[in-house]
């Protein structure tokens, strides 16, 4: 205790010899103050251009090493699995004590490294920027003079300012670089400014209370201070994650309205040396946002946006190209939507603060109509309306670049041949609405003849019929499915959808921005719509943890688990028409009748009414739980899907059947549709490396066009050294949880990831 109690002493008198107060003030001493404060603001601005101008650079260094990291970081990987693998498992019986213990510290530190792989960029911004501002404020401050450092606190937070407006920026002036990834330099440098000028403002309340000088607290200069702090306590508060998530819309609002307050009260709370300069800066980068806005708007006529109801979850919407102000350059660009109004004071407030929805072209430049898939929300598109529609604004890949030829041409046309494509294969792993960001990168990897596969994990098997508006660029082999909902349609659901959908929703939350994955929306991924209860908040958060990807703990070893066995039975190796041998060979009559195409019982389970919320009347043994014994479910394998309907089920239920039967046919998805979310292993590394395949859902025919287990084909075994692994990436895009456990599994296995999502 004692001790405690001289460490407090030491600590307050290290405070009091060092950080005081000054006991008078003299003319020599205010123009010290003065200039000291002025010498490290302009050094503060001269080193945030440098820092600036310099992000180009630290990319393009960051892309040409990105290889060389994570070659380390799978040897480290590797090296740590030797640790959790089978024969070290605290679960294994001749596993000893110290065992045990060895195989318990690689896995918390696989865990810590995963962390802090997931988390990298947060904690490099907020050391990078607490050391940057607390160097520039705590030197030369005349001995530990409180004024001296609460002027130099508030300068500095002032002069960043331009720099943290500047890089919301859309499209980011810098070179090769997304805006939105400069959106978390944005976000930690705003709340380490926003603290300075908290204690900027602490101390001079202590300094006025140790005078006895609270009236120069509401002099008229302080007071446009205190408008100045409140701001930027608003924008913070409303700022939080659980804010944002439940009142988006106040939180965007506040965000942009303040903006211009703060910027305007810093002008006349600034002193002694002019603030005009940076005043101009700021209010320069705020209007330039609006005119560049306008100019890259445009307004659609009544007609020109279609609306197609494709399922009970998504929609197709499609407009001409026309409507693009500036097309892309890219696949997998975006634009941002929101209604058009009949009155400019609406139209006009709007522009100054731009509450629109990005949604992700499904399309390329060069097609006459654009399209969209969203998710159904709060914000409800509707046939025939009118929206303003800007952009479009390109991705950042790093593996596709846009050849002008003839570069004294400005706009010089679009065409998929003049892509230039840097990458030998492509897996792509994307959850829910964000099979618009795989689906124009499958079409450009196909006529390039790259090698691409698309792994879609969707809750409801509805959504599939989304793909029978994209014809012309899906093919079965590309597609890997996984659903993770309910086989069969329930009543209950389309009552829920009905009222979640209805047009009544409440007033201030209608057009509010849409879920995770609704719409795929690029910037605002934690957000979810403005909703009127918890309840529906919930359902949309659960589903955003449905869309999701299970990953092996030796993803890159071979396990013998999930080995095709011999069985004629095993589902590994069996074809999937050999499930429903044992559904009757007529379907009730009545069910007939609901249909508007012939319905192949070989594709559907049929159940009775009377056990729709039991076990159906035929309903088929699982492979995990076969009666004879003789099959069991291999944990690396999943079973395929197969949708149930029930023998009154209503006519729309039925209609969505036998539109599921004829795409799945169409396109050649009939076995690439699975039960389950997808588990990321050696499976997958082995597509990448072009040595094996992923999931196996039948007998193939080998090159003596004999039927065998697709999984006893001969591999074509590749040499580690010889790995070109610089051009097969991984890319992942949709709900949170799925891109993270996307981006651990290609860092453990040291291939490139793209990762289409911006968190904070």
């Amino acid at each position: 205790m004692a001790f405690e109690m001289g460490g407090l002493n030491s600590t307050s008198e290290v405070w009091h010899c060092y950080f005081h107060f000054p006991k008078g003030k003299s003319k020599e001493y205010s123009q010290l103050r003065n200039y000291t404060t002025a010498k490290y603001g302009a050094i503060t601005t001269a080193l945030l251009v440098l820092i600036i101008l310099s992000i180009p650079a630290y990319q393009y260094f960051v892309i040409h090493h990105y290889r060389l990291k994570f070659h380390y970081l799978r040897r480290f990987y590797s090296t740590l699995n030797h640790y959790i693998s089978h024969e070290h498992h605290p679960n294994c019986r001749t596993a000893t004590w110290t065992d045990r213990l060895v195989t318990r510290v690689a896995t918390m530190t696989k865990a810590l490294a995963f962390y802090i792989l997931l988390h990298f960029q947060t904690i490099a911004q907020l050391v990078f920027w607490t050391c940057f501002l607390s160097l520039l404020s705590l030197v030369d401050i005349y001995h530990g003079d409180l004024i001296f450092l609460a002027k130099r606190l508030g300068r500095i937070a002032a002069n960043c300012l331009p720099t943290v407006l500047f890089l919301t920026l859309r499209p980011s002036p810098l070179p090769n670089i997304l805006y939105l990834t400069l959106i978390p330099i944005h976000k930690w440098l705003s709340r380490l400014i926003i603290l300075q000028s908290v204690i900027h403002t602490i101390i001079y309340l202590a300094f006025f209370n140790y005078n006895h000088t609270w009236e120069k607290a509401w002099k008229t200069e302080n007071l446009y201070g205190w408008m100045a702090l409140a701001g930027f306590l608003i924008i913070i508060v409303t700022s939080l994650s659980t804010f944002r998530r439940r009142w988006y819309k106040v939180f965007y609002f506040m965000h942009y309205a303040w903006t211009w307050i703060i910027v305007a009260c810093l002008q006349v709370h600034v002193r002694p040396e002019p603030y005009s300069l940076y005043t101009t800066a700021n209010v320069s980068i705020l209007l330039g946002q609006v005119i560049y806005r306008v100019h890259l708007t445009t307004v659609s006529t009544r007609g020109e946006v279609k609306v197609i109801d494709v399922s009970p979850n998504l929609s197709l919407v499609e407009f001409p190209s026309s409507l693009i102000a500036k097309p892309a350059t890219a696949p997998g660009a975006h634009i941002r939507l929101t209604n058009y109004s009949s009155t400019w004071i609406v139209r006009a407030f709007k522009q100054i603060i731009p509450n629109y929805h990005p949604y992700t072209l499904v399309s390329l430049p060069q097609d006459r109509l654009q399209r969209l898939v969203i998710r159904k929300s709060n914000f409800k598109l509707d046939d025939g309306h009118r929206y303003l529609i800007t952009g479009s604004y390109d991705p950042h890949l790093l593996f596709v670049h846009f050849k002008r030829g003839n570069k004294k041409l400005a706009n010089p046309k679009w065409s998929l041949s003049k892509l230039h494509i840097d990458a030998k294969r492509l897996l792509i792993v994307v959850g829910g609405s964000a099979i618009s960001f795989a689906l124009p990168i499958l079409r450009v990897m196909n006529y390039h003849g790259i090698p691409t596969k698309v792994v879609w994990v969707i809750k409801d098997f509805r959504d599939i019929l989304i793909l029978k508006y994209f014809e012309g660029v899906i093919h079965g082999d590309d597609f890997e499915i996984f659903v993770t909902g309910s086989d069969r349609i329930e009543e209950k659901d389309n009552v829920r959808l009905k009222h979640q959908y209805s047009s009544h929703a409440s007033g201030f939350g209608k057009r509010s921005i849409g879920a995770l994955s609704a719409h795929y929306d690029l910037e605002n991924e934690e957000t979810t719509p403005l909703l009127g209860t918890n309840a529906q908040l919930s359902t949309l958060n659960q589903e955003n943890q449905f869309e999701d990807v299970d990953v092996g703990i030796n993803s890159d070893e071979e396990d013998d688990s999930g080995d095709c066995t011999h069985y004629d039975a095993s589902p590994g190796c069996r074809d999937t028409s050999a499930i429903y041998d044992d559904i009757d060979d007529v379907l009730d009559e009545n069910v007939s009748d609901y249909l508007e195409h012939d319905v192949n019982e070989d594709e559907f389970e049929v159940t009775n009414d009377s056990v729709a919320h039991g076990s159906s009347a035929r309903h088929i043994s699982s492979p995990s739980t076969n009666n004879h014994g003789n099959i069991s479910r291999k944990p690396s394998t999943n079973e395929p899907f197969v949708p149930i309907f029930f023998r009154n089920s209503p006519a729309q239920d039925m209609d969505l059947l036998s539109q599921f039967q004829s795409v799945t046919r169409k396109l050649n998805l009939q076995k690439r549709i699975y039960k389950g979310r997808p588990k990321l292993n050696h499976r997958y590394y082995n597509w990448c490396i072009n040595e094996g395949f992923t999931q196996c859902s039948g007998p193939v025919e080998d090159e003596n066009h004999n039927l065998v287990c697709c999984q006893d084909l001969p591999r074509n075994k590749v040499v580690e050294a010889d790995l070109n692994a610089e051009k097969i990436w991984v890319i992942g895009a949709g709900p949170k949880q799925l891109v993270e456990n996307v981006k651990l599994w290609s860092s453990e296995n040291g291939l490139k990831f793209h990762e289409e999502a911006f968190y904070s």
